[in-house]
């Protein structure tokens, strides 16, 4: 069920943004898709790098997230540091989780490197249950941040 929901994810957000050059425009369509499409999400969204070493919120669908992380902070900040995927089964169990809300209970963030290799953003997710993602997530979700 879940490989398929990302099937018909990765259809529509291929034919949305088909030519689309603007970053902007495709992080805002990546997140509302995968936003709807399942419904133990309840935040999905980027966190720009600006400056030096600080993620700035960016398109998102979901509750307030936190406008600024810097890269010492939470596992949005890991994945940054790191540039590497993160996947976290139960938040309660991560001393340096960022509680944006306390609905949350599982968390997935991965790095968006640009053509040039540099980290240009992460990819957060966050879920009302504990251990809503896995490597299925890990491979749609790189495939859509590749778009």
């Amino acid at each position: 069920m879940k490989r398929q929901k990302y099937e018909e994810v990765l259809g529509k957000v291929t034919l949305l943004c088909n030519g689309e050059e603007d970053h902007i425009a495709i992080m805002s369509t990546v997140s509302c898709e995968v936003f709807h499409a399942f419904e133990y999400i309840n935040w999905v969204g980027f966190y720009r790098v600006v400056g030096t070493k600080t993620l700035k919120v960016g398109p998102y669908q979901g509750g307030h997230g936190c406008l600024e992380i810097a890269y010492d902070r939470g596992i949005c900040g890991k994945c940054a540091r790191e540039k590497r995927v993160q996947l976290v089964e139960d938040v309660s169990k991560v001393d340096f989780h960022i509680a944006c809300s306390s609905e949350t209970k599982s968390e997935i963030v991965l790095p968006v490197i640009s053509k040039d290799c540099k980290l240009i953003a992460v990819f957060d997710l966050d879920s009302v249950e504990k251990k809503s993602f896995d490597d299925i997530d890990v491979k749609y979700l790189t495939q859509l941040i590749s778009i």
